[in-house]
């Protein structure tokens, strides 16, 4: 897969069904993966903690573009990316994999009762789906108990639902220790599986009005919205300085 990189993050250009055979292939083949799905708020975030860029530039095999920020600042750039691939929809995917080959799954992240009804709903829609190990997210990363807990239990496949940066700091601690697993930071993915949160209707997702519907939902999210013109002010802005040079 080509890489194009947007404000020092690197992305992966592919769509969502070029990412689940590379990403199943590896698994079945026991080559450990670490996704990172990255919208404007992470890149944002990224440009002013190096240590964070750094972590998804040389730990993450795969970095998707989940948000259509990522596929706008691609184009001012002059490039263009395949498609947006969320998290969420990557995890279900991975799920239903997992199920059917019997595969070993660990959830970590949300509140506790968030975590077990979605825990409910995810083994329901999948059938035969394995979760051999949950933690909700109230941690501290320098408590090493739940990553001990995380390899103790030998999954599969671990989605962590901490929310950046802390999601992609704990899997990566777990790199070394479980090579052979698939990995990936789903944010609030926890919360729409539970049922307490809702995703748009797909005809909003399809025309790249889910953030709109998030907004209207939860009118608290506006100051985080924000980052978004920011993020296409400065990818303009970087480009138009490049011109200039």
């Amino acid at each position: 897969m080509a890489r194009l990189t947007i404000l020092g993050t690197p992305f992966d250009d592919g769509t969502e069904a070029q990412f689940l055979t590379r990403f199943q292939t590896r698994l079945a083949k026991g080559v450990g993966t670490f996704v990172v799905t990255a919208n404007p708020e992470i890149v944002m975030y990224a440009r002013t903690h190096p240590d964070y860029q750094a972590l998804i530039a040389k730990r993450a095999d795969f970095v998707t573009a989940d948000g259509i920020g990522i596929l706008l600042g691609a184009r001012i750039l002059g490039s263009r990316l395949a498609a947006r691939v969320t998290g969420y929809d990557l995890m279900q995917a991975m799920l239903q994999a997992a199920a059917a080959e019997g595969l070993r799954v660990a959830l970590v992240g949300a509140k506790a009762a968030v975590l077990g009804q979605a825990k409910a709903r995810l083994t329901a829609q999948h059938p035969g789906l394995n979760v051999c190990y949950q933690h909700d997210g109230y941690f501290d990363l320098a408590d090493a108990s739940v990553a001990d807990a995380v390899v103790a239990a030998q999954p599969d496949l671990i989605f962590a639902a901490l929310g950046f940066p802390k999601q992609e700091r704990f899997l990566a601690g777990l790199q070394k220790r479980l090579p052979r697993a698939f990995m990936m930071g789903v944010g609030g993915s926890f919360d729409v599986a539970a049922g307490v949160v809702s995703r748009a209707p797909r005809w909003m997702q399809r025309v790249h009005l889910e953030w709109f519907y998030r907004l209207l939902k939860e009118p608290s999210r506006i100051g985080r919205m924000m980052v978004l013109p920011q993020f296409v002010w400065v990818v303009w802005r970087t480009r138009h300085q490049k011109g200039q040079r």
